[in-house]
């Protein structure tokens, strides 16, 4: 398990939004993103790969360390990341000592 991260490790800013779906005024239904939290974080690269499956995708995994947040951990995995204007997927919420730090392990194919 990781050691939690100091206070400076964490620049950078990502934005948690959860998908949620409205109807437009013709009756269809879209997926908009509803902002949850903006917290900083420390971002880790773990892999990446590409999957050939006809056709190539580059897929990358990547650990997000934030803050204990009470909203973050209770939504989990219905959560979508974003940072740099990329939309991750979030895969599993993992709590690193006792209501400090949360871990977020994500992915994306791009």
């Amino acid at each position: 398990m990781e050691k939690n991260p100091y206070i400076g490790q964490m620049n950078s800013v990502i934005q948690l939004v959860e998908k949620v779906k409205t109807r437009t005024e013709t009756g269809s239904e879209i997926s908009t993103n509803a902002p949850v939290c903006s917290p900083f974080a420390k971002m880790t690269d773990i892999s990446g790969n590409e999957v050939v499956d006809g056709k190539v995708k580059h897929l990358v995994n990547r650990i997000y360390v934030v803050r204990f947040n009470d909203v973050i951990k209770s939504k989990g995995t219905a959560l979508v990341l974003i940072d740099e204007g990329r939309e991750f997927e979030v895969i599993h919420i993992l709590e690193l000592g006792r209501r400090q730090h949360l871990e977020i392990r994500v992915k994306i194919y791009e």
